[in-house]
């Protein structure tokens, strides 16, 4: 019987809106490609949720991949918090869960400058019991280190625990350690998949 839910941020909780967010900034199409390439879609953009390298570093090296936006890339790292906004359901998603008796941890990759900001807008994450921020342990989904430490730190039995993320490759890295899974691609479907868990929602 599961007795813990563990979420996901982005997608789960929260939009990643960057290609709105690009597209706000009136770029053109060939633009916000060479932007988008350069950083939510490059190897360097999962660093700066690992959080092991200065942000100033990650920043020049998406710059190296394509100088000729720099001036876009540097704008992106500096509005990044306004790439991601908050459910309208978040909060209470999480406030039914624990209603009904369900321990909620977070788990989700996220810098360090992001998540302050996070902590201090999104209205359900004080909803949430705890979790494991990437940028704190140094590690990122779906490398195993991340759910080792989200255990580790609470104790929980993975085979009791349910993870929803928008990423499979994330669920594949739960579900080695014994996780029940959710694929999230829309909030209501997610809602009929945990209750065919047996998930009261």
């Amino acid at each position: 019987m599961i007795n813990t839910v563990v979420l996901d941020i982005g997608q789960v909780l929260a939009a990643f809106r960057w290609e709105d967010y690009l597209r706000d900034c009136g770029y053109d199409a060939i633009t916000r490609e060479k932007v988008a390439k350069a950083t939510v879609l490059s190897r360097y953009w999962g660093e700066q949720d690992r959080g092991a390298l200065p942000e100033a570093e990650i920043i020049r090296a998406c710059c190296e991949l394509d100088p000729s936006v720099e001036r876009e890339i540097k704008k992106l790292f500096e509005d990044i918090t306004k790439t991601v906004i908050e459910f309208p359901y978040a909060k209470e998603f999480i406030r039914g869960l624990k209603k009904n008796g369900y321990k909620v941890y977070l788990l989700s990759n996220y810098g360090e400058r992001n998540f302050a900001y996070a902590k201090e807008h999104f209205t359900f994450i004080p909803e949430a019991d705890g979790g494991v921020i990437s940028y704190e342990v140094k590690y990122i989904k779906p490398e195993p280190e991340i759910y080792e430490a989200l255990i580790a730190k609470y104790g929980f039995e993975p085979a009791k625990a349910v993870f929803l993320d928008d990423s499979k490759a994330n669920l594949e890295g739960a579900k080695k350690f014994g996780f029940h899974t959710v694929l999230v691609t829309d909030y209501e479907q997610a809602l009929k998949d945990l209750r065919r868990l047996g998930v009261k929602i």
